[in-house]
């Protein structure tokens, strides 16, 4: 199939999104629809450019989100990373033990239900010069989150192989970034993070009542081992911290509630920094992707801090206010800048992962 995109100040934008519509996942099937062939006119060489690299970012995410619980797990996840090493992305991955000695103690715990352990995953693109400014871009990577044993209705667990949209989106955007690093701004280093793990029912899966101590020292009482997500992320935002991150962005699908309130096309945004908040903003609108500031309302947090016999609980089991509850969850974990994107119902749209996120990243880096 031929696609002729005519010259028009609008040629970039409707090649991405031509690209963006011919992905499909065939890798399961036998019978596989023709590749389309773009033939764009009037672009110049900085935007050909910009386009294949972003094509190949969405790519990436939207081929992380689509694989099945069985093909993709913390250690597979880990794997595919590691591809990102061929484009001069440096690549670190943790495994239990390296994550039990940095006292990760909320991932580890998550992950102790299934036979396959946890992974932290870190993606580096160094700065062009001295660094001075340490973008930390942190994603959730639940492979599969059966609630563990607040268990899921089976329902509400199909569709749970995408639980890890956010870790696709982050790994995406440095695929994209990657083939970009002379357009990110020069003392700008950028950082991936996952926290990867699998939320099963195991012997040694974490139990209501639990109590664990996350790697900033807070002790978390487990109230509902299907609030997951903000466990793993918590530790990993503190890691990033200490490592000399100066701002942070976390995407994570992390709450039912966030789908009621904004539906599936538009993210919720919660940030700690004003002026970070207008840069992703600004970056989301420049990608086409759509997100809603919501308050971190402080007092809410209270409802965490009572009835329970550690510095936190992970939930109050209340819907109300429970996207605004978890944002300020994990702000109790992050000493800079941040920002939590909240995707849950903008990873995937019917059966087809989307990729959201990751051109609004690409946008914010270069950007920055």
């Amino acid at each position: 199939t031929r696609v002729r995109v005519p010259a028009s100040e609008h040629a970039a934008a409707l090649a991405a999104a031509a690209l963006a519509e011919d992905w499909r996942d065939g890798r399961y099937r036998q019978a596989t629809s023709a590749p389309v062939q773009l033939l764009v006119e009037g672009l110049g060489a900085d935007e050909q450019a910009r386009i294949e690299a972003l094509g190949a970012g969405l790519t990436l995410a939207r081929d992380l989100v689509s694989a099945p619980a069985n093909v993709l797990n913390p250690a597979t996840l880990a794997r595919e990373a590691r591809t990102l090493e061929a484009h001069g992305v440096d690549v670190d991955v943790w495994d239990g033990d390296d994550i039990a000695a940095r006292g990760m103690n909320l991932l580890a715990a998550v992950a102790a239900g299934s036979a396959t352990g946890p992974r932290l995953i870190r993606a580096t693109i160094p700065a062009r010069g001295e660094a001075h400014t340490v973008v930390a871009l942190v994603g959730k990577g639940i492979t599969f989150d059966t609630g563990g044993y607040s268990i899921k209705p089976a329902a509400g667990m199909v569709n749970m192989k995408s639980d890890m949209g956010g870790a696709a989106a982050v790994l995406g955007a440095v695929r994209a970034l990657a083939a970009l690093r002379d357009l990110i701004p020069e003392g700008v280093e950028v950082r991936a993070y996952v926290a990867a793990a699998e939320n099963m029912v195991g012997p040694d899966a974490m139990r209501p009542g639990d109590v664990y101590r996350a790697a900033n020292g807070l002790h978390v009482e487990i109230t509902n081992t299907d609030a997951e997500g903000r466990l793993v992320l918590a530790d990993t935002l503190t890691v990033a911290c200490e490592e000399g991150a100066t701002e942070l962005v976390d995407l994570a699908t992390l709450t039912g509630v966030k789908v009621s309130a904004l539906g599936n096309d538009i993210a919720a945004l919660f940030s700690s920094d004003a002026a970070l908040t207008a840069r992703l903003k600004a970056a989301a609108q420049d990608a086409g992707e759509h997100v809603w500031e919501l308050p971190l309302h402080q007092p809410y947090l209270r409802t965490y801090r009572k009835g329970t016999v550690a510095d936190l609980k992970n939930s109050d089991m209340q819907p109300a206010g429970a996207s605004s509850k978890a944002a300020l969850f994990l702000g109790e974990f992050v000493t800079r800048p941040w920002a939590h994107l909240d995707i849950a119902g903008n990873a995937t749209r019917e059966e087809h992962a989307t990729g959201w996120g990751v051109g609004t990243l690409v946008e914010y880096v270069l950007a920055r």
